[in-house]
């Protein structure tokens, strides 16, 4: 008897062995060789403390992240595109969009649905038998997510005294769209502003695409807070509040803009060089 429930005993323990749960070999669409749990299971690591007085020196600058650019191709990996990423959360409603970089109003889910939508007009045919008889109808097209190619990121530089280190904290990060309007394009502008703290944990359990590693894959998180993409800077905090190209000297000049941004890149390096002494 005892025989007998041993072996019953062995069969159960196997067959409860063989159920496998094949959704755990599926990352980002992707069926594996062996359980990825390495990035899903990633929890955000948080910011050292830091206190006012130990703010030194502080400055805050925007900075566009174009998908375009080889080093950022990454962003828009078929498998789990950023911009899909971003915009089905803040569609739901567990990511909450922002009006403006205050970071202060925002849009609730049914007037983000239709941000950068287009009113298409269709017609409607009412008589069977002569279809030139009907009616004009509207609706709302939402917008493509796919169309979304540049980002742009908000960040604070910081000399930390207490910890003697000049680093960049990312406040926030905003979906760039170009808006149509009677059909011409408009200037691009942010699809909205999405608080980098409330973003976090959703970037840093989502795997992204590594060119050298397919075993090492980094999540969001690790992409932007390792800083691995390449940007050029837009805006940086000043009297008028107003951005690079919003300056009257650079409005027409796109090469005038991307040397001051070089200039503004260059003096952030310059003021944390002279921060030491050798």
């Amino acid at each position: 008897m005892k025989i007998i429930i041993s072996a019953v005993l062995m069969l159960t323990a196997f067959t409860m062995k063989a159920q496998v749960n094949y959704a755990d070999f599926i990352t980002s669409g992707e069926h594996n060789s062996y359980v990825k749990v390495a990035v899903r299971e990633r929890t955000v690591i948080a910011y050292p403390a830091l206190r006012e007085a130990d703010v030194k020196f502080s400055r805050r600058v925007i900075r566009c992240i174009d998908v375009r650019q080889k080093m950022n191709k990454q962003l828009e990996w078929p498998r789990q595109p950023l911009n899909r990423l971003l915009y089905e959360a803040m569609v739901k409603g567990t990511v909450i969009p922002y009006k403006t970089d205050s970071l202060l109003s925002f849009y609730n889910t049914e007037d983000f649905s239709k941000r950068g939508g287009v009113e298409v007009i269709s017609f409607i045919s009412t008589d069977p038998d002569d279809p030139t008889i009907g009616r004009d109808t509207v609706y709302q097209e939402p917008y493509k997510y796919e169309n979304i190619k540049k980002y742009w990121v908000m960040e604070d530089w910081i000399f930390d005294y207490k910890h003697s280190v000049f680093k960049p904290r990312i406040i926030a990060i905003a979906p760039i769209f170009q808006p149509s309007f009677g059909g011409a394009p408009g200037p691009e502008q942010p699809l909205c502003w999405i608080k980098m703290d409330e973003i976090r944990p959703l970037l840093a359990g989502t795997e992204m695409f590594n060119r050298y590693n397919d075993a090492a894959r980094l999540s969001f998180d690790d992409f932007f807070q390792m800083r691995v993409f390449d940007s050029y800077i837009v805006y940086e905090s000043n009297v008028f509040d107003n951005y690079i190209n919003g300056f009257q000297e650079y409005e027409n000049d796109g090469i005038g803009a991307l040397l001051r941004s070089d200039e503004i890149k260059n003096d952030l390096f310059i003021f944390e060089h002279d921060l030491w002494q050798f």
